[in-house]
């Protein structure tokens, strides 16, 4: 009943900029795939810019405990609410009850239950919409960060090479994953801090 199994901030982006006309461009000091195509072509690993991107991990830390806490909030609630259950189950058992008092304390019980279980959708809705809420402001500060790579370097892709993504194979000269983590980790990234109050 009072399962959350919410995972903070779903992280999936498609890191891919797009494509813009190459003539014209002056080479830029890094080696992308030029392949006879007249493009500049980088990439990035998806995976270890999630688990890098120190802000991401900051956010990440703080949602996973604002979730244990409502977790636990939701489990006091439901164990008490079992104890009345089984005292009343027992006074029934006993025939100290009336069938009025009986009716009266079913229905007391049942509303309990139906509180706690709309809590639990509330607060799984919560934790689920500020995760979304901060995972669009850290894939604006990442998007940000490769615009600005695409411009210096004069790159035309910078794909997402994350297992499962759609790039099967890569050159290892152009994965430029270590250079967007410096950016986005030792650059004045934009702090982003979620509500710690709710």
């Amino acid at each position: 009943m009072t399962n959350m199994n919410i995972r903070p901030i779903i992280f999936c982006t498609l890191v891919l900029i797009g494509f813009v006309g190459a003539c014209g461009k002056s080479p830029g000091p890094s080696t992308p795939a030029e392949a006879g195509t007249g493009l500049k072509i980088a990439y990035v690993n998806g995976d270890s810019i999630l688990h890098k991107f120190e802000q991401f991990r900051k956010q990440a830390d703080v949602m996973d405990e604002k979730q244990r806490k409502a977790e636990e909030q939701l489990q006091a609630k439901g164990a008490a609410l079992q104890n009345e259950i089984m005292a009343y189950q027992k006074k029934a058992q006993s025939g100290s009850l009336t069938p009025k008092e009986m009716q009266a304390q079913e229905k007391y019980l049942s509303t309990k239950q139906d509180a706690i279980l709309a809590e639990r959708d509330r607060m799984a809705k919560a934790i689920m919409e500020e995760s979304e809420v901060i995972n669009r402001q850290l894939q604006a500060v990442l998007h940000k960060k490769l615009d600005e790579i695409k411009t210096k370097e004069g790159y035309d892709f910078i794909l997402n090479a994350a297992e499962g993504g759609s790039v099967l194979a890569a050159n290892e000269k152009y994965d430029i994953t270590e250079q967007v983590l410096k950016m986005l980790n030792d650059e004045g990234t934009e702090r982003i801090a979620p509500d710690t109050t709710k």
